[in-house]
């Protein structure tokens, strides 16, 4: 049985953990990350079988793509839908293989499945803070309807978190305060075009637009 004969730590890098070079009778056999070493108590003298070099092998890369997906999360806020989406071209570019295959990696579920447990991933709170998101360049329901579908968040749950997502008029009107003072030296005609165009455009349906026009022409 192949003894471990080696354990050298390869030069690190900021953007990623520590990696150890493991030697088998005097020999390069493989490398692993710090956790993998650790995990499972590596150490010099020890002797290791092949199913249990190839059991180390797969947890080093479901690791690293741990690594890679929590790292995509700390930037902002993400939905499952995109988490796996990025998994899947990470995997497709390290394993050289067409995206298809790589989508059906178990990888993906057993990370996805990690991340939903310690609530890394959560499509409700995702949509919550999406919405809220919004509200510095206002949009109406339709706009972030599309955008929630295309992050892959479920119908229910947009309809639920849209449900409370405040006034619709409200937020047409602060979306056109900012257009406002190039809109009304128009004549009235362009003038009502160009609201209608511009809130359409954002979002709001036909209604919310014509009653902040109605409020808009008043002012005027």
């Amino acid at each position: 049985m192949p003894q471990i004969t080696a354990i050298e730590p390869q030069k690190s890098s900021k953007r990623r953990k520590s990696r150890f070079n493991i030697y088998l009778d005097g020999n390069f056999a493989f490398a692993v990350d710090e956790n993998t070493l650790v995990k499972n108590n590596l150490r010099i003298n020890q002797q290791i079988t092949q199913e249990q070099v190839e059991k180390l092998l797969k947890e080093t890369v479901l690791s690293k793509f741990q690594d890679l997906a929590l790292r995509f999360l700390s930037y902002r806020q993400r939905s499952e839908k995109e988490v796996r989406d990025y998994l899947t071209n990470k995997i497709a570019k390290k394993e050289n293989i067409k995206y298809q295959e790589a989508k059906e990696s178990p990888l993906i579920e057993k990370i996805i499945s990690k991340l939903r447990r310690y609530n890394y991933l959560n499509d409700r709170q995702f949509a919550k803070w999406w919405i809220a998101a919004r509200k510095f360049r206002p949009k109406g329901l339709n706009l972030i309807k599309l955008e929630l579908i295309k992050k892959g968040i479920d119908k229910d749950i947009i309809e639920e978190v849209l449900s409370g997502s405040g006034s619709q008029l409200e937020l047409a009107q602060i979306a056109l305060t900012k257009k406002i003072k190039k809109f009304q030296k128009l004549p009235p005609i362009e003038l009502k075009k160009r609201v209608y165009q511009y809130l359409s455009n954002r979002g709001f349906d036909y209604d919310t637009i014509r009653q902040v026009f109605a409020h808009l022409v008043k002012k005027l």
